[in-house]
């Protein structure tokens, strides 16, 4: 990485592409933002390279994103972890979550060009009535071992409670989780052996009694389901 208090004005379209990325250090990036308030040519370049990032993504097919994503950059949105100095000049925090989102552009690329294999694929459902009328969204994070499950349409009867199953294949209905009354958006960590399965797996939602199934296997009507798809 560039060293902004090294390099100088020739090599202006470098630092341009480091701050567009988010690769300066701190005060090295203060310090560009500082010189971008009074130097046009310096936005320019800026503008030019986030221009260029953003188009290597133009050839890649829209992807709907599971419905827990948005939850998920909600709650992180709502966490506050660094207060940030407030700029004068320059295009200060713009210009940096403009940074974010290009080298989060760019990761996509690497990842789909096959640059990179990614280590384990991610999974997700649709879990879902015939009639639309329960439909919760499934989806698998391979790195936390974590599935998450949002509450999107219906609710159980009275004295009753939904309960989640993994089917694979022809084996028995293993339970992930009994669904909380009044709950929206709810996350479960998945043992190996479990998380193991859900290529080409069924989650499935069966009614059962207040607290869970007594026996360990789905005792009432099946619900919903939907096939664990890999994203």
């Amino acid at each position: 990485m560039s060293d902004a208090h090294d390099i100088g004005d020739g090599d202006d379209r470098v630092l341009a592409a480091e701050y567009v990325l988010g690769l300066m250090p701190a005060a090295d990036r203060r310090a560009f933002e500082d010189r971008l308030g009074g130097d046009a040519a310096l936005r320019a370049d800026v503008a030019a390279w986030a221009e260029d990032f953003v188009s290597l993504t133009d050839a890649f097919p829209e992807v709907t994103p599971p419905a827990v994503i948005w939850p998920r950059i909600e709650a992180a949105l709502d966490t506050p972890v660094l207060t940030a100095p407030r700029r004068r000049r320059g295009i200060g925090i713009f210009g940096y979550a403009l940074g974010g989102l290009v080298a989060a552009g760019l990761a996509w690329v690497v990842m789909t060009s096959g640059l990179m294999t990614p280590a384990a694929p991610e999974y997700q459902a649709r879990i879902a009535a015939e009639d639309n009328g329960l439909v919760f969204a499934a989806a698998y994070d391979v790195d936390t071992g974590t599935l998450e499950l949002q509450h999107q349409s219906g609710t159980h009867a009275p004295g009753r409670s939904f309960e989640f199953w993994l089917i694979a294949g022809d084996a028995a209905p293993v339970s992930v989780m009994v669904w909380p009354a009044g709950g929206t958006t709810e996350a479960v960590m998945l043992p190996a052996d479990l998380a193991a399965q859900l290529p080409n797996a069924v989650l499935a939602i069966s009614d059962e009694p207040e607290g869970g199934s007594p026996t360990g296997q789905p005792t009432g009507e099946v619900l919903a389901v939907g096939s664990v798809q890999s994203i």
